[in-house]
């Protein structure tokens, strides 16, 4: 995979200084409690829905499916971590459509937050046919969530080339003085130039 183009986010750049700062160098070193314990918020497992409550400078938890398995546990945690770390305010008193983007939000942050583009430089060399799978184990994600994720780095990487095919193109200066006209229509030869 050819991350060359790769612009990461502005949160993306903010999750890595952050992960960084605790070693996670690897798929492998993302544990859930070490990252949970970076942004100080406390994970409990339980019977119910998984979900994210929070008070400002108080308090942090997301409550965990204890019934999920573990690469939906994981998946279900870096959704709920954005609410605490990204949202303000409660979303059983907000309006619909508020919920709506915190939801839309939380979906793009998970992403970000489980598969870290700084991370993915260590598949450069695994085939493009098992890229996927390879990567749903080392990050124990599945595979529909990994497939999502390099679609939405593809789509970044190729706005980014097509950004900088306009820059190019508007750096392009054409110079047109007599001798190019010259040798313009010298190329063309009368017939054509009469049929012009």
């Amino acid at each position: 995979m050819d991350l060359s183009f790769y612009k990461p986010t502005e949160l993306e750049k903010w999750l890595e200084k952050e992960y960084r700062s605790i070693g996670i160098e690897y798929a492998s070193d993302m544990d859930l409690d070490l990252i949970a314990s970076i942004f100080d918020v406390e994970i409990r497992m339980y019977a119910g829905p998984s979900f994210a409550e929070w008070k400002e400078d108080e308090y942090s938890f997301i409550f965990l499916n204890g019934y999920l398995d573990q690469k939906q546990r994981r998946e279900v945690f870096f959704h709920e971590l954005c609410h605490p770390l990204q949202h303000v305010g409660r979303q059983e008193i907000m309006p619909r459509s508020f919920i709506e983007l915190q939801e839309i939000q939380a979906k793009h942050f998970q992403h970000y937050a489980a598969m870290p583009s700084y991370l993915l430089e260590e598949f450069k060399n695994v085939s493009p046919p098992l890229l996927v799978k390879v990567m749903a184990e080392e990050f124990c994600l599945s595979e529909k969530f990994v497939q999502h994720r390099l679609t939405q780095i593809q789509m970044r990487v190729q706005t980014v080339q097509y950004e900088e095919e306009l820059i190019r193109r508007r750096s392009i200066k054409i110079t047109i003085d007599d001798d190019h006209v010259r040798r313009v229509m010298a190329q063309l030869g009368p017939k054509q130039l009469e049929g012009a």
